[in-house]
């Protein structure tokens, strides 16, 4: 007797600067999902925003393009052909290959299949900032990781923090520098900067991948610094740079047997942990367990759990933070991080015992798990208020 297969959507592409990098996730969920359980589908939200307003002229024709099924899709940008190595380049390509309109299994027409559950793997703006939760939502599909409001909190770094704040977690110091405000008076992002103290972080306030971020050690690199954040949006956020041990801990599981994955140490050789040292396995080493005392490493584990349960988080989240001196600063929480096999939270799974494909499937069971609460009447929707 043939057993149904779970029909999972795994959402990649998109249309923010980390496409590419959403691309080799989905690929990567969709190769380690078993096939006799799971039939997957590459799904690009990108093909729902032909009229976004927002959007590039460019990305509303790839829009078009990927909606109407009119041809290859390029994938790869002449900066992830130059940084990113040879075979997640190859992984991006595929996946852009295999893509399919999300349209057609979120909101089928035509007789088409739809999904059992969404497998998000979309990283940055209209993915990990709750949009796309909330259409979700809308149309009762259980989805993989957190809800409309904790991923909107997360994913906004000024809220995030001043959220963990209110919890009282350490977080590092920063200013925020508007589009409208810099254009209007430059004077006080160089005052907020000299106030937090030389060097600093300038990045902007919702992106990830460290797009648009920069290390900038003297006041005449701040405004070049401050100019490329607002290329990706219209808040900028000044922060203090802490020296010291780079750590980061992923968490998994539900509400009532949330685990802390074992702490992860990130080396670089590079000025930061920035988009090559991320993504090329020779421009940076990630120590799993982390080289430091236990007690730090349960203080970081602690940690990590604070942070997730503060925001709201669902299935999985990866909190990095930095050992320097005494203190322990958070410096922000991931609600989708990285999802290939070596990325740092499948990784520290491993070390834990996790293989990827069980990880895959604990999350799209414990998405699916909460599937009958989401379509409730009087008896039950709440997502975010039942958490």
């Amino acid at each position: 007797m043939d057993v149904k297969r779970i029909r999972v959507g795994v959402l990649a592409g998109g249309a923010s600067a980390e496409r590419q990098i959403s691309l080799a996730t989905g690929f990567q969920i969709a190769e380690h999902l078993p096939k006799d359980r799971y039939e997957v589908v590459l799904l690009d939200p990108l093909a729902l925003m032909a009229n976004n307003r927002k959007l590039t002229d460019e990305q509303r024709a790839q829009a078009r393009a990927i909606a109407e099924r009119s041809g290859r899709i390029e994938a790869l940008t002449e900066r992830d052909k130059r940084e990113l190595p040879a075979e997640l380049q190859r992984q991006i390509q595929r996946a852009a290959d295999a893509l399919v309109p999300a349209t057609s299994a979120i909101v089928p027409s035509g007789g088409g299949a739809p999904i059992d559950v969404a497998f998000i793997a979309l990283h940055g703006p209209w993915g990990e900032d709750g949009t796309l939760q909330g259409l979700l939502e809308i149309l009762g599909i259980p989805y993989v990781g957190s809800g409309v409001l904790a991923s909107a909190l997360a994913m906004d770094k000024v809220m995030a923090k001043r959220h963990l704040a209110a919890e009282g977690i350490d977080v590092a110091r920063d200013a925020i520098v508007t589009r409208r405000s810099y254009a209007r008076d430059p004077a006080a992002g160089a005052a907020a900067a000299q106030a937090i103290g030389y060097p600093v972080f300038v990045k902007p306030v919702q992106q990830g991948s460290s797009f648009g971020a920069t290390l900038v050690e003297r006041p005449d690199q701040l405004g070049a610094a401050i100019a490329d954040a607002l290329r990706y949006d219209d808040r900028a956020m000044i922060e203090e740079r802490l020296a010291g041990t780079e750590l980061t801990v992923g968490v998994i599981g539900g509400e009532d047997d949330l685990v802390a994955l074992p702490v992860i140490e990130i080396v670089t050789d590079r000025t930061f942990f920035d988009y090559k040292a991320k993504y090329d396995p020779a421009a940076s080493e990630e120590i799993c367990p982390a080289r430091v005392p236990d007690d730090v490493a349960r203080r970081a584990q602690d940690l990590a759990l604070r942070a997730h349960r503060a925001l709201g988080c669902e299935d999985l989240s990866r909190t990095d933070m930095i050992l320097s001196g005494s203190r322990m600063p958070v410096l922000e929480v991931n609600t989708i991080p990285g999802m290939t096999a070596n990325s740092l939270l499948p990784k520290s799974a491993h070390v834990a015992g996790i293989p990827f494909g069980e990880l895959l499937e604990r999350l799209i069971s414990s998405a699916m798990e909460r599937a009958p609460a989401a379509k409730g009447g009087a008896e039950g929707d709440r997502r975010e208020e039942d958490r």
